[in-house]
């Protein structure tokens, strides 16, 4: 099983009319940087739709954007490749990628303070239909190793995982954790 396209959504508290074209300004400072491990290759400015990714920087490897998407807003982040090793490995790599980008952009000053990240809400979702449709095989096969790499992350804190079974869409758990931990508290529990 070779699975790369992990999307991770840490949730927001986002006040209803919250001003996202700051990220836009980080976002376009990023891309001109030719030594990020995404490779950032483009911006795109989806601020006029009500629902969906509103700032979205894409790079070879990963994509984070600050997205509006229900459930609720966020920061997603998706990796295309470069994931290595066993399922819990890429899940471990794929927070670690999202916890060092998301810290990264809640820490620039045009971050907009209205703004505030949920440490402890998590939508964590296999973007591969194909290799890992929405099926009680799928979930045989993967569960241990998400739940391995979530025992490392939240076990500590305690947290609840409540699968979306609909076959209709992507296998998904959604992730609650006891506690409001920051960005900077899981970010030191992966190294």
């Amino acid at each position: 099983m070779d699975l790369q396209r992990i999307d991770l959504k840490v949730f927001l508290d986002a006040p209803a009319g919250a001003k996202l074209e700051p990220v836009l300004s980080v976002f376009h400072r990023w891309g001109r940087q030719t030594d990020h491990p995404s490779d950032w290759v483009d911006l795109a400015d989806y601020g006029h739709m009500q629902h969906g990714p509103a700032m979205l920087m894409a790079g070879k490897r990963d994509r984070v954007a600050v997205d509006t998407n229900l459930p609720e807003a966020g920061i997603l982040l998706q990796t295309q490749k470069g994931l290595e090793g066993s399922i819990e490995e890429r899940f471990v790599e794929a927070f670690r990628r999202h916890l060092g980008l998301s810290a990264e952009l809640v820490g620039e000053p045009e971050w907009p303070t209205a703004l505030r990240v949920r440490g402890g809400d998590w939508l964590v979702t296999i973007n591969d239909r194909l290799g890992f449709p929405n099926t009680d095989a799928t979930d045989q096969a993967v569960r241990a190793g998400l739940v391995a790499a979530l025992d490392r992350l939240f076990g500590d804190m305690g947290y609840a995982l409540e699968r979306d079974t609909d076959p209709q869409r992507r296998y998904a758990y959604r992730v609650r954790v006891e506690g409001d931990p920051t960005l900077s508290e899981l970010r030191a529990k992966l190294g």
